[in-house]
Protein backbone atom coordinates (compact mmCIF):
# COMPACT_ATOMS: atom_id res chain seq x y z
CA UNK A 1 0.00 0.00 0.00
CA UNK A 2 2.79 2.64 1.00
CA UNK A 3 4.78 1.66 -2.57
CA UNK A 4 1.40 2.33 -4.27
CA UNK A 5 0.76 5.68 -2.67
CA UNK A 6 4.36 6.34 -3.33
CA UNK A 7 3.96 6.12 -6.55
CA UNK A 8 0.60 8.41 -7.00
CA UNK A 9 2.52 11.24 -5.18
CA UNK A 10 5.67 10.51 -8.15
CA UNK A 11 3.17 10.37 -10.84
CA UNK A 12 0.49 12.71 -9.50
CA UNK A 13 -3.08 10.96 -9.71
CA UNK A 14 -3.81 7.70 -8.98
CA UNK A 15 -6.77 5.65 -7.35
CA UNK A 16 -7.00 2.58 -4.75
CA UNK A 17 -10.02 0.54 -4.68
CA UNK A 18 -10.13 -1.78 -1.27
CA UNK A 19 -13.18 -4.38 -1.55
CA UNK A 20 -13.65 -5.77 2.18
CA UNK A 21 -14.99 -9.36 2.80
CA UNK A 22 -18.83 -8.86 3.99
CA UNK A 23 -19.08 -5.23 3.05
CA UNK A 24 -20.94 -2.47 0.75
CA UNK A 25 -21.94 -5.98 -1.67
CA UNK A 26 -18.69 -8.45 -1.20
CA UNK A 27 -19.29 -11.64 -0.64
CA UNK A 28 -17.98 -13.73 2.39
CA UNK A 29 -15.98 -16.36 1.33
CA UNK A 30 -19.11 -18.09 -0.10
CA UNK A 31 -19.49 -21.93 -0.17
CA UNK A 32 -20.83 -23.54 -2.94
CA UNK A 33 -24.31 -23.64 -3.50
CA UNK A 34 -26.97 -26.58 -4.27
CA UNK A 35 -24.41 -29.09 -6.16
CA UNK A 36 -22.12 -25.99 -7.47
CA UNK A 37 -18.38 -26.90 -7.39
CA UNK A 38 -15.80 -25.26 -5.29
CA UNK A 39 -14.33 -23.75 -8.39
CA UNK A 40 -17.25 -22.10 -9.70
CA UNK A 41 -17.95 -20.94 -6.02
CA UNK A 42 -14.76 -19.17 -6.50
CA UNK A 43 -15.57 -17.81 -9.56
CA UNK A 44 -18.66 -16.72 -9.00
CA UNK A 45 -17.24 -14.62 -5.90
CA UNK A 46 -14.69 -13.21 -8.43
CA UNK A 47 -17.03 -11.84 -11.03
CA UNK A 48 -18.85 -10.00 -8.44
CA UNK A 49 -15.63 -8.48 -6.62
CA UNK A 50 -14.46 -7.55 -9.96
CA UNK A 51 -18.18 -6.15 -11.03
CA UNK A 52 -18.21 -4.50 -7.77
CA UNK A 53 -14.82 -3.03 -8.23
CA UNK A 54 -15.31 -1.74 -11.41
CA UNK A 55 -18.57 -0.22 -11.09
CA UNK A 56 -17.06 2.23 -8.49
CA UNK A 57 -14.59 2.98 -10.94
CA UNK A 58 -16.86 3.68 -13.59
CA UNK A 59 -18.48 5.92 -10.87
CA UNK A 60 -15.45 7.92 -10.12
CA UNK A 61 -15.13 8.41 -14.32
CA UNK A 62 -11.64 5.89 -14.81
CA UNK A 63 -11.70 4.52 -17.91
CA UNK A 64 -8.30 3.84 -18.52
CA UNK A 65 -5.78 1.87 -16.02
CA UNK A 66 -2.34 1.44 -15.59
CA UNK A 67 -2.39 -1.36 -13.19
CA UNK A 68 -0.18 -1.52 -10.42
CA UNK A 69 0.60 -4.75 -9.19
CA UNK A 70 3.47 -7.12 -7.99
CA UNK A 71 2.19 -9.88 -9.70
CA UNK A 72 0.05 -10.11 -13.56
CA UNK A 73 -3.52 -10.21 -12.51
CA UNK A 74 -6.03 -11.00 -15.80
CA UNK A 75 -9.44 -9.34 -15.60
CA UNK A 76 -11.97 -9.90 -18.41
CA UNK A 77 -15.11 -8.37 -18.52
CA UNK A 78 -14.25 -4.80 -17.39
CA UNK A 79 -15.03 -2.91 -21.40
CA UNK A 80 -18.45 -3.87 -20.19
CA UNK A 81 -17.91 -0.93 -17.49
CA UNK A 82 -16.29 1.44 -20.43
CA UNK A 83 -12.98 0.40 -18.84
CA UNK A 84 -9.15 -0.68 -20.39
CA UNK A 85 -6.36 -1.76 -18.61
CA UNK A 86 -3.77 -0.08 -20.84
CA UNK A 87 -0.49 -1.51 -19.00
CA UNK A 88 0.72 -3.56 -15.93
CA UNK A 89 3.28 -1.82 -14.16
CA UNK A 90 5.76 -3.78 -11.73
CA UNK A 91 4.96 -2.54 -7.87
CA UNK A 92 8.12 -3.18 -5.56
CA UNK A 93 7.24 -2.51 -1.69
Amino acid sequence: MNAALAHFKQIGRGVIVVLRDGTAGVPMQALPQDGESEAEAARTRQWREVGLGAQILKDLGVRSIRQLSSSHHTYVGLGGFGIEITATEGLEG
